[in-house]
């Protein structure tokens, strides 16, 4: 039904000739590569060897991790091979991301739904599905998801969000996150049939297999906070009236706000969906000014929530993110292949508190199931209400089932 391969190596070639073992003929590659390396050699090493014709995606990223190893590394490469007849996916890159958004937005989906073949098979199992299935069984049926590898340097997720929305409707599943570097550099690298920057990367996969997503994050909110008064974009300028630094200080009980401090006293903003359940926005740097700068845009009028959390809170979220990914897909008997989105501050936090995501993956997944990530410079998902949105300190998951849909 779905063959997946897995490869993880400071060597490109053992990784890709490890995840090539299980499938001969892959119809997607998958590629998480760390920004000390050299992506252009990573990639056309990894074309040497499946060929000219099957699709590569991926990007940088600030630690790899996969179930062949016991946590995440550095300066590896993490590559994932799917192959499936129940399947197709079609690739597009969208360039030039951060001066124009919308426009790398266009030309990403656009291209990658020229790129998605028709699958008579996906088409038939889901014909079946519609005829064998009762109404709240078609209602979860998900034969279409995006996956997103915008590029973490532009500060233009959001806007390419939105544009991706208006371009694929509402009810489309978006998942991904934003490609890293290791904080020496102004850029990241992005991979779809070629190694770009500043660029954005949509894979859409049409599916006649279960597939599900999810996003979750490891806080919960405490009692204190502040109104956003003035803010644009991701800046903050003031908050209850006052700037925005004064009221940090007072909420983080320090005068000196530093980074390891941000990554420790994050905030949250409840979603404007029905569940209302909070989304995590970190704050970045001081300005000169008194305002503050985030790693996502903050509305203004917002109340921004100070989150807390400890690690047994942090497993237990995790592992509900976990549930509700498998949830979304159907909850089949057999999960094919989990890929997750971490972000680094997120990462930063778990070292932290002494926790170990991949433990948490197999008891929830299965102790053998495919696994593959990376940690990332920002989230891409939907809330339980189907709010999409980027995010900090989160992780998505998206989730392949070795069942059709019409099981």
């Amino acid at each position: 039904m779905i063959k997946v391969g897995l490869g993880h190596s400071t060597d490109v070639q053992q990784a890709i000739e490890q995840a090539m073992k299980t499938t001969s003929k892959p119809d997607l590659i998958i590629c998480f590569a760390s920004f000390s390396l050299n992506l252009n050699q990573v990639y056309h090493q990894i074309r040497r060897v499946v060929g000219e014709d099957v699709p590569i995606i991926g990007g940088s990223s600030a630690g790899e991790f996969s179930s062949l190893m016991d946590s995440p590394v550095t300066d590896s490469i993490a590559i994932m091979t799917l192959q499936s007849a129940y399947f197709s996916v079609g690739v597009g890159i969208g360039t030039n991301l951060h001066a124009s958004p919308k426009q790398a937005a266009s030309r990403a989906i656009g291209s990658a739904y020229a790129n998605l073949e028709p699958n008579p098979m996906v088409m038939s199992l889901v014909f079946n599905a519609m005829d064998g299935k009762d109404a709240s069984d078609i209602s979860r049926i998900k034969p279409c998801i995006n996956m997103v590898l915008p590029d973490g340097t532009s500060r233009q997720e959001e806007a390419f969000l939105r544009q991706l929305i208006l371009e694929t409707g509402s009810v489309s599943q978006i998942v991904g996150g934003s490609t890293a570097n290791d904080f020496s550099s102004q850029y990241s690298y992005q991979i779809c049939n070629g190694v770009y920057q500043d660029s954005a990367v949509v894979a859409s996969f049409s599916s006649g297999l279960k597939m599900g997503t999810s996003m979750g994050h490891p806080y919960l909110p405490s009692t204190k906070g502040a109104v956003v008064t003035k803010s644009q974009g991701r800046v903050v300028y003031t908050l209850n009236g006052k700037p925005a630094v004064e009221i940090l200080q007072n909420l983080m009980e320090s005068d000196e706000l530093t980074p390891e401090l941000f990554v420790q006293h994050p905030f949250g903003i409840k979603s404007s969906d029905v569940f209302g359940e909070y989304t995590i926005k970190s704050a970045q740097a001081v300005n000169e000014d008194g305002s503050v700068s985030f790693y996502a845009e903050i509305p203004q009028g917002a109340f921004l929530r100070s989150m807390k959390t400890d690690q047994d809170t942090a497993k237990r979220l995790f592992r509900e993110t976990l549930i509700k990914a498998i949830e979304d897909a159907g909850n089949p008997k057999k999960i094919a292949a989990v890929i997750v989105f971490n972000c680094i501050l997120r990462h930063l936090l778990k070292c932290h508190l002494g926790v170990n995501d991949l433990i948490l993956l197999r008891e929830v997944c299965g102790e053998k199931v495919p696994l593959i990530g990376f940690n990332t410079f920002g989230e891409q998902g939907a809330t339980m209400g189907g709010s999409i949105g980027h995010y900090n300190q989160t992780a998505t998951v998206m989730v392949l089932a070795a069942e059709t849909i019409s099981q």
